[in-house]
């Protein structure tokens, strides 16, 4: 999972409030979105526009040809203004209205500063996003430094990227990569197919170290070949109609034979941006790459500078020492930003799943009327209104409602706030005076102040919490990794399309349901997007049904910054924090 992290800031006792564990803080493609409030649907910042649907999320059975965009089309900056947003959304109808602003091909390559700063709140644990699961590393550094053969633009919609176009075979079983001409790593080797073969092989093996975050991404896949220099096929075992699309994913990356050893420190990628430095606990240094294959960038430097405190990143922005807020963390303060016209707003649609993850293996949470009971001491405004002001919509299972998995169900009425139901279940189950332990991120605002929510929330209905502060290294390992010793953690899944998790039963969740798995694996090579749809509901259901973990709501995409910097694209729905059309007016 991925995991992301909140960032515009206020104090605890304001209102509890935040988002995002997984986030940019997006499930390993876990968790790496487990920490922040992330915003979700929206590409670069510019005029108002329909939101379109991702090439992998169409219902064709059959794709067609899809030719990328050419590198000018890709790196051309907007010149729309950036929406304000004045309110939260009431509804996920709202929500999915929100503007999309799409890059313009003929808009001047030009900026009048060189040099932009973005705050954020997670810093990421390594450079390598094929090696590691945080999502801030592919927020940072996918499609800036490290490029995939396509990415995933602020919409949703996958373009080209390292490949110019791909064709798909008419049974879907063999996807066929036309690369770009030109390009060469960092350390001026050229960029050749051999390159793809590798990365991806190396994605693939079960023996390689470290493992990549989301090797389940090629389970489809039965051969990756290299035609020549400049053409890839890649020959799936059957249909997939994620895979495709997992392929904008950070774990997805490209990486060099020659380097790859010293990208967790030194990454070396063929981005638009080369690594400059990192302060480790301060900030990360990229600057331009002037050899750049496609549109050259118009900064010359992006500098990511991490900033845990809510408070301390909004005076940041209003002092100018920062250029945008990419982790939106104290919603309840956006207000002031709004209402000054040196600063822009952008709200985008509900991203990630914040929720109260639950180890279906741990005592008394293997029982079902347990996990239904907590469910129902759950009052989801309460989060929305405390954590993220009302910047959020509730959901109920494991989907969210936007154009990234097209596949979502409003189940929330099937755990309903109803705390007489729960206690009537805790005394069906014989539980009484129970006791839990919660592994709480104390680097990750919304997690804090989900902790006092669900405390309150819990006691009311006779469940005392043991909370387990922790830092995020320590959460990897003996939560979401190794150990998995928990009761309860609050994060943010940020990544889209993650359901597929519940068919592993050694996910940290341990949700064993042999019906899911079989599920998840017919609707994955289910051609027909009705009876995919279908599939994907019944495991939504059964989910739901089961209380397998705690829903609570999905963040709006939110993005604070100067009004006078234009065309970067927010991470939602797109795992990065792309700024290769970004530019100042």
């Amino acid at each position: 999972m991925n995991y992301q992290e909140p960032a515009l800031g206020i104090g605890r006792r304001e209102a509890l409030r935040r988002i995002a564990v997984l986030g940019v803080g997006a499930p390993m493609a876990l968790l790496a979105a487990c920490g922040g409030g992330a915003p979700a649907a929206p590409a670069t910042f510019a005029s108002a526009s329909a939101v379109p649907t991702s090439a992998a999320a169409s219902g064709s059975p059959v794709p067609a040809a899809a030719p990328a965009a050419s590198p000018a089309a890709i790196a051309s900056p907007s010149t729309s203004p950036a929406v304000v947003v004045a309110s939260p959304a009431s509804s996920p109808a709202a929500v999915s209205s929100s503007p999309v602003a799409a890059a313009s091909a003929a808009a001047p390559r030009s900026s009048s500063r060189s040099k932009a700063t973005i705050g954020l709140v997670q810093e990421p644990t390594s450079m390598d996003p094929t090696a590691d699961a945080t999502a801030s590393i592919a927020t940072c550094l996918r499609d800036n430094l490290f490029e995939g053969l396509l990415r995933l633009d602020g919409s949703g919609k996958l373009v080209g990227s390292l490949a110019r176009s791909w064709d798909v075979s008419q049974d879907g079983t063999t996807v066929t990569f036309h690369l770009v001409t030109g390009a060469r790593w960092h350390d001026g080797s050229p960029f050749t197919a051999q390159d793809v073969t590798f990365s991806w092989q190396r994605a693939m093996d079960p023996n390689s170290k470290p493992a990549n975050p989301h090797r389940d991404y090629w389970a489809p896949v039965s051969a990756v070949d290299a035609v020549d220099d400049a053409t890839v096929k890649i020959t799936l075992k059957t249909y997939s109609d994620n895979w495709l699309f997992h392929m904008g994913a950070g774990s997805a990356a490209i990486v060099s034979s020659k380097s790859v050893a010293n990208n967790a420190a030194t990454p070396i990628g063929t981005g638009p941006f080369k690594f400059g430095a990192w302060n480790r606990g301060a900030s990360l240094a990229l600057t331009r790459s002037d050899d750049y294959w496609g549109t050259k960038a118009a900064l010359k430097d992006v500098e990511f500078r991490f900033i845990s405190d809510p408070d301390a990143m909004n005076n940041a922005l209003k002092a100018g020492d920062i250029d945008a807020i990419g982790q939106v963390q104290g919603p309840e303060q956006l207000a002031q930003f709004q209402q000054d016209a040196s600063f822009s707003v952008v709200k985008g649609a509900g991203v990630g799943k914040t929720m109260v993850s639950v180890n279906n293996a741990s005592g008394p949470l293997a029982d079902k009327r347990v996990r239904q009971a907590l469910y129902a001491a759950i009052d989801r405004k309460a989060w929305i209104d405390g954590i993220m002001s009302g910047y959020a919509v509730p959901i109920g299972s494991h989907a969210t409602p936007n154009e990234g998995e097209p596949y979502y169900v409003d189940l929330t009425g099937t755990n309903a706030y109803d705390p007489a139901r729960a206690q009537g279940l805790l005394a069906e189950a014989g539980q009484t005076n129970l006791t839990l332990r919660l592994a709480q991120i104390s680097a990750f605002p919304y997690a804090v102040r989900g902790t006092d929510i669900l405390n309150s929330q819990l006691a009311a209905i006779g469940v005392t919490l043991k909370v387990e502060p922790m830092e995020f290294p320590r959460w990897l390992q003996g939560v979401f990794l190794n150990a998995q010793d928990y009761d309860l953690t609050i994060i943010n899944h940020v990544e889209e399309r993650d359901i597929g998790n519940y068919a592993d039963p050694k996910y940290y969740w341990h949700y064993n349901n042999p019906q899911v798995a079989d599920w998840l694996k017919q609707a994955d090579a289910q051609p027909d997007e009705g009876k995919r749809k279908d599939l994907y509901a019944q495991v939504q259901r059964q989910l739901a049904d089961d209380a397998a973990n705690l829903w609570v709501y999905a963040a709006n995409q939110l993005l604070v910054l100067k009004s006078t910097f234009q065309g970067c694209q927010m991470p939602g729905i797109s795992p990065s924090l792309y700024l290769g059309d970004a530019y100042f007016t």
